[in-house]
């Protein structure tokens, strides 16, 4: 056995043994997936772990300073999430205060909060909630007399969430007692499956929320002097629901985070599967327990992706508002750590989608894709270029947006521009035809010129947009288009009918090379 094989498999120990999964008890899909992912460095080693874990506390630190805030209070609920998220704050600086609050808890799971505390050297608060959780049960019954009483499914989850929202609220005053902010504790893990309370478990700053529950976490927690019997502890929500975080689920969070990653995976390089199809393209039709814990996975990722998205916000129907109000915080308010342009460099998921498709046509016929664009300004080829392993389907683009830059790289004549303005089919052939001139390497050009608003410009309203496409040895075609909404709408709305235009004009190429 090789030096790397023998690290690989002494990872695959001990993330089985921190993962609470015996040696021998994944199924066979998950054996080989979990495999796969440590070569793919998707469940890191410690050496890399210990990296992670001074980024977020140095993250942390950041914060402290840049909000100019030092105070942080949570909820010791007795688990190892929070036990963590006080270590990781502490060790970043913070003053760390946490409570415990327990409402008809395990004494146990109580005494390992205090313990916890004690350990990581945070002042420490008790309050039992118990009266209190009652008193609302009993004032509640006046509207529905089976909120205390009723033993099923449904009942116990209302009783755990007001349960987890009079200790949110607890938190919440005594943040505002101390002039801090309240800690969040929840995992990546718990994120996906939905495994939270809205407005219960969720606070202002989540220091572990990019963390996997089955690895990443207990890992941590050894690593920050969390107490063995917090990190070694069986996930409870402590909420009375159900039997544990993992029984609630339907799958263990070693089988959860490896699935996840698989779907993942499988999502970026194919993203309109289908959830019919997904147990196929994953490779489980020979393991059935693979296939049941999919879909649960599915299931509950169905049922809980509204909690991601909390709170559903609709667009305004003429202007873009939150994206400037987004902007106006990033410019003179947020503190810089939490700055990201990850924003600017994403597309829907049909979009994603949209343009896989057009990729793999292009690449099964062995050809390539130039794009000219005036109002997107790039956008189309970068939503290309977003798709894995594009470079044998992308030869480039033409950002083409002023009337000069048309002439100049392109080759149209001054006097078309001039005559019918750039906001024309024959102007948009023309770039589709003069893109292909000047990249020999392309095959299917696709052409844009349009007016994204939000006002008129040179005789066209805004929402006005042509699409022009041209494979090699054939003529170009313009289809004009209105699009609705402000300017992201039809720059969206633009994408779209581009991508699909290249198709089209891939599939007529190839009805005629037929």
């Amino acid at each position: 056995m090789s030096p790397g094989a023998e690290t690989a498999a002494a990872l695959k120990t001990e993330i089985l043994d921190l993962a609470r999964q015996p040696t021998g008890a994944l199924s066979p899909w998950f054996e080989a997936r979990l495999e796969e992912q440590l070569a793919q460095d998707l469940f890191l080693p410690g050496r890399e772990l210990e990296a992670v874990r001074q980024k977020l506390v140095r993250d942390l630190a950041d914060y402290r300073t840049q909000a100019g805030i030092d105070t942080a209070v949570l909820g010791m609920s007795g688990g190892v999430d929070s036990a963590l998220t006080a270590a990781l704050l502490k060790a970043a600086g913070w003053r760390v205060i946490g409570l415990t609050l327990p409402i008809e808890q395990d004494p146990i799971e109580t005494e390992r909060g205090v313990e916890a505390c004690a350990a990581l050297g945070l002042e420490h608060l008790h309050l039992d909630l118990s009266a209190p959780y009652e008193a609302g049960i009993a004032s509640l019954a006046s509207l529905d007399g089976r909120i205390g009483s009723a033993d099923d499914a449904a009942h116990r989850t209302r009783r755990g969430n007001l349960r987890a929202r009079l200790r949110m609220m607890t938190l919440y005053d005594q943040a505002h007692r101390f002039g801090g902010l309240v800690a969040s504790t929840d995992n990546f893990s718990e994120l996906g499956a939905g495994f939270w309370t809205l407005h219960g478990d969720v606070g202002d700053l989540a220091p572990v929320q990019s963390l996997l529950k089955s690895w990443e976490v207990p890992w941590m927690a050894r690593a920050s002097g969390v107490p063995e019997r917090t990190w070694r502890a069986m996930p409870t929500d402590g909420l009375g629901i159900g039997g544990g975080d993992e029984a609630q689920i339907g799958a263990t969070y070693l089988e959860w985070d490896i699935l996840i990653f698989a779907l993942m995976a499988i999502l970026r390089d194919e993203p309109d599967l289908s959830t019919q199809h997904l147990a196929f393209v994953l490779g489980m039709d020979e393991d059935r327990h693979a296939q049941l814990v999919l879909g649960t996975v599915l299931a509950r990722l169905a049922a809980t992706w509204h909690k991601r998205a909390n709170p559903i916000r609709l667009d305004h129907p003429r202007t873009d508002r939150y994206g400037p109000l987004a902007a106006l915080d990033a410019r003179l308010f947020r503190p810089a750590v939490l700055k990201t342009e990850a924003a600017m460099l994403s597309f829907s998921g049909e979009l994603q989608a949209m343009a896989n498709h057009l990729v793999r046509a292009l690449e099964a016929r062995g050809q390539k894709l130039v794009t000219a664009e005036s109002c997107t300004a790039g956008l189309l080829a970068a939503c290309v270029a977003q798709v894995p392993a594009c470079s044998d389907a992308l030869s480039g683009s033409f950002v083409t947006y002023s009337p000069g830059m048309k002439i100049a790289a392109l080759g149209l004549p001054e006097a078309l521009i001039d005559e019918r303005t750039v906001y024309d089919p024959e102007v948009a052939r023309r770039m589709a035809t003069g893109a292909l001139a000047a990249a020999p390497e392309a095959w299917l050009a696709i052409a844009i010129t349009g007016v994204a608003g939000p006002d008129d410009d040179q005789g066209k309203p805004a929402g006005w947009v042509c699409i022009a496409t041209a494979c090699r040895g054939s003529g170009a075609e313009a289809v004009e288009h209105r699009f609705d909404g402000g300017p992201e709408q039809v720059i969206a709305a633009t994408l779209r009918a581009a991508l699909e235009a290249g198709r089209l004009a891939l599939a007529r190429d190839a009805g005629q090379d037929g």
